[in-house]
């Protein structure tokens, strides 16, 4: 005995309804309930009042804080915001955007609308504090 291996073409729908998804191929359908959990992706969820912008600044204070140095990357923000806020949904790039939005001597800062003054860029993707690393501390 021998087989032989051949395809047939299908054309159908794929419908999402509510947490159900529906296959449906010539007169058949088939019905699966999806298990979703609540929230899948989607934007990034801070308390109220805020920022992406506040969760930066307070990781590159924590940052210096902890390592004993003044310079940083974007990279090592992004990293060790993920460890201290793990149930955010930060993206690397978005991420990124908002580390230079805060640099205004960075070349790409003219690019953004949402500026701040929080960061120094020193070049080679390196960064440094301009404002004080504790809040209310003269930075003098």
């Amino acid at each position: 005995m021998s087989e032989v291996t051949f395809s047939i073409p299908i054309t159908g729908t794929i419908r999402i309804q509510g947490n159900s998804l529906v296959i449906k191929i010539n007169e058949s359908a088939i019905t699966m309930k999806l298990d979703m959990a609540d929230e899948v992706g989607g934007k990034l969820k801070l308390e109220r009042g805020k920022t992406l912008f506040d969760i930066v600044l307070d990781t590159a204070r924590s940052w210096v804080a902890e390592s004993g140095t003044s310079q940083f990357t974007a990279a090592q923000l992004y990293h060790t915001a993920l460890d201290r806020f793990p149930e955010l949904n930060l993206k690397r790039n978005s991420w990124g955007a908002h580390v230079i939005a805060c640099a205004p001597d960075h070349p790409s800062y003219k690019n953004y609308t949402s500026k701040r003054n929080y960061f120094t860029y020193m070049g080679n993707g390196r960064y440094r504090l301009s404002v004080p690393v504790f809040p209310g501390a003269s930075s003098g």
